[in-house]
């Protein structure tokens, strides 16, 4: 279902959306060398989404990714020193429309 509203929010800003619901699918497709990555911190699979985002930087650290949780936690000092600067969604009822304004900066910014 969030993947359904996060494509909706997201089909303004054109381009290919790709979708995988476990954090081994995103690591495997990371290839098609994404400017962005939107992940849930829980994701089918074996990893969650701090450890998908910790392959994700092993992997290209310039990836600007964005993490969707109920759980506060995640957005911790701690984990920002570990996994390097992400953005953090809380989700609640503004989440998507947050989520498309986080991305319309950063398209402006890159546009720059």
């Amino acid at each position: 279902m969030y993947q359904q509203l996060i494509a909706r929010e997201l089909e303004t800003f054109g381009g290919q959306l790709f979708f995988y619901t476990s954090g081994e699918h995103c690591i495997a497709n990371l290839c098609r060398r994404p400017a962005i990555v939107v992940l849930d911190y829980n994701l089918d699979g074996e990893i969650n989404g701090l450890e998908t985002l910790e392959e994700i930087r092993k992997f290209d650290p310039s990836i600007f990714v964005l993490l969707f949780s109920s759980q506060k936690e995640v957005h911790s000092h701690e984990n920002l020193q570990r996994f390097g600067s992400f953005d953090f969604l809380e989700k609640n009822s503004r989440s998507f429309s947050m989520l498309k304004k986080l991305l319309q900066t950063k398209f402006e910014m890159q546009a720059v």
